[in-house]
């Protein structure tokens, strides 16, 4: 049984509870073990790291600290903690004198980064240590090969010598379940969530964009694995209707409500409910 600190991070446990419960079924299922961090605190991303470098790097290498004391690897679902750690983790290891910047803090605590553990993202952790064929050996009520677009989102991709995330990853998981991935022109491109709050215009453009490039390449949902990406496509859909007259009706799913479906739980079990674009259309592609 793999063991793993878990770092909720902010947004979920504040906006995504259907996430949280999806993903810790869907752990249970493959005798993950996720352990709940304590004493941790948010990852600042991105305002923090804009504002204040030193002090972004600091409360997330405090975090990797935590997670030293027992040596387990730390998971997250959100790409935002994601990348936050993942930069933070691989900028000490290169750096001496941050490193030894950020020690001389983190002593205050009893603290001390050493770089022996590594922060991966849920899905990445599902993909290389339960493995595709693993998965598919419990996929109870497989897909009938509905088209999903697939946005990863900007922090597991990029850098990618520092993510060590593939796109690979997820087109694999989506496929596992039965569904087929639908391609679409402008996949890397950034959702807007981000943007949102120092150009609205311009957050709302990338939205509709990115809809209109996933509805176009014949797309029937959307699936993300970060809460950010996912309140922006899942939101922004509902504004565009009403400034644009646009309805694109593309429900969006965090992959763990995707999985749990096909292996066998119901829809309340991964919180399709709590979707602002209906998602329970899903339901009648599910066979078995």
């Amino acid at each position: 049984m793999p063991i793993y600190n878990l770092y909720m991070g902010c947004s979920v446990p504040a906006n995504y509870p259907n996430y949280e419960a999806a993903m810790i079924k869907v752990a249970t299922a493959f005798d993950m073990q996720l352990e709940y961090m304590e004493g941790v605190a948010c990852c600042g991303s991105p305002n923090l790291r804009a504002i204040d470098y030193m002090g972004w790097l600091i409360v997330n290498a405090r975090t990797l600290a935590i997670a030293e004391k027992n040596g387990y690897d730390i998971v997250t679902p959100c790409n935002g903690c994601f990348g936050s750690l993942k930069d933070t983790h691989h900028f000490l290891k290169h750096d001496d004198d941050y490193r030894k910047k950020v020690n001389a803090l983190l002593k205050k605590d009893g603290l001390e980064f050493k770089g022996t553990i590594t922060p991966r993202h849920f899905v990445e952790a599902l993909y290389n240590d339960i493995g595709i064929e693993e998965i598919r050996k419990k996929i109870t009520k497989p897909l009938d090969g509905v088209g999903i677009a697939i946005h990863y989102g900007c922090h597991v991709l990029r850098p990618a010598d520092v993510t060590e995330f593939r796109p690979e990853y997820l087109d694999e998981l989506i496929q596992v379940t039965g569904a087929s991935v639908v391609e679409y022109p402008i996949w890397k491109q950034c959702c807007g969530a981000t943007v949102l709050p120092v150009d609205e215009n311009l957050g709302i453009r990338l939205a509709r964009d990115k809809l209109k490039s996933m509805k176009e390449s014949g797309a029937e949902f959307i699936t993300v694995v970060c809460p950010a990406c996912g309140n922006q496509l899942d939101l922004q859909q509902l504004g565009l209707k009403e400034s644009y007259g646009e309805e694109y009706n593309l429900p969006v799913l965090l992959y763990p409500q995707i999985l749990g479906l096909a292996l066998g739980m119901d829809e309340e079990e991964v919180g399709l409910s709590m979707n602002r674009v209906p998602a329970d259309p899903i339901l009648d592609h599910l066979t078995g």
